[in-house]
Order: structure tokens, then C-alpha cells, then sequence
């Protein structure tokens, strides 16, 4: 018997090297699928489509942000092996059709079981809005997208006649016939700043179901507009979750800084973990104070092509932040977000 079990253990421990050196024999194109997309990540209910169907929002999703249509592809196929059920895009990110091409020949779920969100640009007249609504739907090979919002409260430019309260509201009335029509499940805004919200909150006979705005550890409520989303019944959704376009120092990282090392020893998890879980801790615990499955605070769409960092961060509903790491998380002041956002009129 203490021979086969120093054998047994011997094998075992040669099991990883061995499975390493098999994939390596695989083609790159190789992708195992999941058994099931039912999984455990959480999701919160941002509104009801125009079927009267409660949309959900998974609290955890693919970006995409930076990535050309290759990378698109490569990162949300890996995400969907991975059994992510939500993936981010947007017009402006020109990757729309990676992201159709990879929900086409690797999503194996069906399609209600798929969340797909993206934008048009900001400051687009009614028209412009609609046909580019439709291009986005074109790129993804979709009839519909889950959400659709407008990326910026104006142009990226900030052009006068496209940065006004009467440009905002032309675009929404754009975006709410999208919603009408079936092609958009529900809709939204980004980067948009308390008085942007009151320009659209003025005409909307759609609510916004989501406003998708920097936010991270050390980033605070940068614009002010966390109590705006809360009062008007807008899930505050952040985008940059580990603060991928920050100006930051190393000890301020979000994956490897000082203070989210610290945590993450504690818990055995690792310091990106602990940013990402800093964030929807906040939307589970906000979810479990309401009994309509809604969330004042909404998903992290973190980013990455990495298989492994793709699983990590999947990973961030087996374990619980202490209140005190909630606290110190809360307190911390770096890195910064971009400021800016308010000041488009």
C-alpha cells in the first residue's frame, strides 16, 4: 500500500505538467464549452423590455474597450468558455463585429441567455442616432442588443450644437423609439452628469436603466452623480473597474498596490479580485436590502484576453470583504478618476 500511494502521488503531481503540455498541442482555435451558461454570477434587474420581460443584468461582464475586432474575438470567445454571459461593446470601440463574429461561432447558449450591451456616439440627431443603432445591430448579426445607450452627453468633440440639453433630448427620443420598436431591450446613458439627467429625465417616457460612469477604488463619486442615479431609480453601472486609462503609481495599482495586495492576502485572492469585488459587494448588498431583485449599483465589466485573468475574475463571488476592507477601500483616494465630464454644457 505505501508503494501505490507514492505512485498515486507521483502521478498526480505530474497531472499539471502533463495538461500544459497537451494544450500546447492543440490548435489556438481550440475552445471547450461549458456544460451549462446557468451559472453562478449574479444578476439585478434594471427594467422591463417593451414585452413587459424584467431585464436582467449579469454583474459581471466582457469588456471590450481598446480592443480591434481580433482581440474582441479572441477575448469575449475565451469569456464565453469561461461561462461569462455578458459582454460590453460599443460603436465607438469598432470592434462590433468581432464581437458578432464570436457570439456567433462561440456563444453555445441560447440567445436569452446572452446579454449584450452597446452604445451609439453622443450628439447625434435623431436620424444619425437611428442608423447608427442599426449599424451596431448589423456588425453584431442581432435582431435586438439587451441595451443600448448613449456613450457621452455630446460629442466627443463637444461641437456647440451637439452639446446642448436639446441634442441630448432629440438622442434619447431616438433611443427610446429603439426601445419601442424591440431593438434595444432596454436603454441608457454614459458618462452622463446630474444636469445631463435632469436634460433627459425631462422628456423620457422611457427611464434610463442604466448610467455607466468611471468608478473604481480611489475613484469616489468623481462626478457627484451617484445620489442623482439613486433617486431617480438609475443603476449606476461603473466602467474601468481596475482603472485600465489611469495615471497612477505602482503602489496605487489596482492589481498589484499595496492596499489591494494587503486584502487580497487575507483572503487568499488576488488584488484585482479584491477591486472587482469591492464593487459588486456593494450592488449584492443593495440587492439583499430590496425584495425586487433591483440594485442601486451595477456590474464590473473588467478587461482582458488573458484565459487565466478571465477566470480570476470570475471568481469574485466565493468570498466576502470584511466591513473593514470595505471601509479602507471606500477611503482610499488613488488612483483618481478623469474628471471632465460635468463640464459639457
Amino acid at each position: 500500500m505505501p508503494v501505490l500511494k507514492e505512485v498515486t502521488c507521483a502521478a498526480l503531481s505530474m497531472l499539471p505538467s502533463f495538461l500544459s503540455f497537451f494544450f500546447q498541442l492543440l490548435p489556438q482555435s481550440f475552445t471547450c464549452t461549458p456544460l451549462s451558461y446557468s451559472n453562478d454570477v449574479p444578476s439585478i434587474t434594471i427594467g422591463v423590455d417593451i414585452h413587459g420581460v424584467d431585464v436582467n443584468l449579469p454583474l459581471l461582464g466582457a469588456g471590450t474597450w481598446q480592443y480591434n475586432d481580433t482581440l474582441a474575438y479572441e477575448s469575449v470567445c475565451k469569456a464565453f468558455q469561461a461561462g461569462y454571459t455578458f459582454v460590453d461593446t460599443a460603436y465607438g470601440y469598432k470592434n462590433q463585429k468581432g464581437v458578432g463574429r464570436a457570439i456567433r461561432e462561440c456563444w453555445k447558449g441560447t440567445r436569452d441567455e446572452l446579454f449584450v450591451m452597446t452604445k451609439i456616439p453622443g450628439g447625434l440627431t435623431a436620424a444619425e442616432a437611428q442608423a447608427a443603432a442599426e449599424e451596431n445591430l448589423r456588425d453584431l448579426q442581432l435582431e435586438y442588443v439587451d441595451h443600448l445607450m448613449t456613450h457621452f452627453p455630446a460629442d466627443w468633440e463637444i461641437t456647440p450644437s451637439r452639446s446642448s440639453r436639446e441634442a441630448r433630448q432629440e438622442e434619447w427620443w431616438a433611443l427610446e423609439n429603439e426601445y419601442y420598436s424591440g431593438k434595444a431591450r432596454s436603454i441608457g446613458i454614459s458618462h452622463y452628469c446630474p444636469q445631463h439627467i435632469d436634460d433627459v429625465l425631462e422628456v423620457a417616457t422611457v427611464l434610463p436603466s442604466v448610467n455607466q460612469v468611471e468608478y473604481h477604488v480611489g475613484s469616489g463619486d468623481a462626478d457627484h452623480v451617484m445620489n442623482k442615479c439613486k433617486e431617480a431609480g438609475i443603476t449606476f453601472m461603473s466602467f474601468s473597474p481596475l482603472c485600465g486609462p489611469c495615471e497612477y503609481t505602482s503602489n496605487d495599482s489596482l492589481i498589484d498596490g499595496e492596499l489591494v495586495t494587503e486584502i487580497s492576502k487575507k483572503h487568499n485572492v488576488s488584488g484585482a479580485q479584491v477591486s472587482l469585488r469591492f464593487i459588486v459587494q456593494q450592488a449584492l448588498a443593495n440587492k439583499a436590502s430590496r425584495d425586487d431583485n433591483r440594485s442601486f449599483m451595477g456590474s464590473v465589466i473588467p478587461k482582458t484576453n488573458n484565459i487565466d485573468h478571465i477566470r480570476s475574475n470570475r471568481d469574485i463571488f466565493s468570498f466576502t470583504l470584511d466591513p473593514e476592507d470595505m471601509e479602507r477601500l471606500h477611503s482610499a483616494q488613488q488612483p483618481a478618476a478623469e474628471l471632465g465630464d460635468c463640464e459639457v454644457p
